[in-house]
């Protein structure tokens, strides 16, 4: 069966070698759809005869409407520069103005081609070459991939949690809630306070799955069906800081009004308090993004990364 390049499937290359998702969109297809394009055209770049040349986001956005029959406005210049080609170009995908690197960035003839070794990655796929697995190497994220797959696995079974401060294993129901619970305190919890005890994991289906009773005492946390309390708790008392972290898997992230509830919650305590707020995937922290409370911090499970929305006075 003969391949094609269509949206679908460039979206589907991209998210296999872990582009980041909340970037794998119609739009981004296309970018590479309009770049991969040889057929003859008009109206481009002076002696231009094809997109695949060098096109401009502007001769992308006329490809998308006469081939694709998708029509973006051309105020949606700035976005498709900003969440497509920008993340093209820096992954090695695509060249900004090869054919001057010296433009200047507000030049009406910036434009964009493939990469060569990107190039090639297509031309195998359509081809069915098998060579095809090797090129693709280049541009894999390992590390998201890896992730990804452990997620998917951890999705299919009651979610586990192991950690050296527990002399048990805490069964979680599956769910992708759980699963952010399970990274929380195996994963980031002793990065940022590597002395930490656990003092409280809820679960969807057991609001009190685990609480360290001694601790509530210690810090003044009284834990009953109308106390909103966060997914998970934890306590360094080598630093008197309390951990307060939501799991978000459909729910709101820590926003301004979850702080303050929190630090009603905590009003009596003196020492400190980290907030934070965890995300499987990168495209899910994208939709709250806006807003995420400032003095917290957001993590992405997927990728790894750490984003901290400054205090400012």
């Amino acid at each position: 069966m003969t391949k094609i390049l269509s949206i679908s499937t460039v979206k589907d290359i991209l998210n296999e070698i872990g582009f980041p998702q909340k970037n794998i969109t119609d739009i981004t297809a296309i970018c590479v759809l309009a770049l991969y394009d040889t057929k003859p055209r008009s109206n481009l770049i002076k002696n231009y005869t094809s997109l695949a040349q060098g096109a401009r986001i502007r001769d992308i956005l006329d490809f998308s409407r006469t081939d694709l029959e998708k029509n973006y406005a051309e105020n949606t210049r700035e976005t498709v520069r900003k969440h497509s080609l920008k993340y093209l170009v820096d992954s090695g995908m695509v060249i900004q103005n090869a054919d001057d690197p010296n433009r200047v960035t507000n030049s009406g003839l910036n434009n964009y081609v493939l990469s060569d070794s990107f190039k090639n990655l297509l031309d195998a796929y359509l081809s069915g070459n098998t060579e095809y697995n090797i090129l693709k190497n280049e541009f894999v994220d390992s590390v998201t991939i890896e992730r990804r797959d452990n997620i998917e696995k951890l999705k299919k079974k009651p979610v586990i949690i192991n950690s050296p401060i527990l002399n048990q294993e805490l069964i979680l129901s599956p769910g992708d809630h759980n699963i952010i619970e399970k990274f929380i305190v195996e994963d980031i919890f002793p990065k940022i306070a590597p002395n930490f005890k656990l003092v409280y994991v809820g679960d969807t289906k057991s609001k009190n799955l685990f609480v360290d009773h001694d601790i509530c005492k210690m810090i003044g946390l009284t834990i009953d069906v109308h106390t909103k309390i966060p997914d998970v708790i934890g306590y360094d008392d080598s630093t008197k800081t309390i951990l307060l972290f939501e799991a978000v898997a459909s729910s709101g992230p820590i926003d301004d009004l979850r702080k303050k509830e929190l630090l009603e919650i905590f009003q009596h305590w003196t020492g400190n308090i980290i907030f934070g707020t965890a995300f499987l995937s990168s495209k899910l922290f994208q939709s709250f993004s806006t807003s995420i409370a400032c003095g917290t911090t957001a993590y992405i499970i997927e990728s790894r990364k750490k984003i901290t929305y400054e205090e400012y006075e």
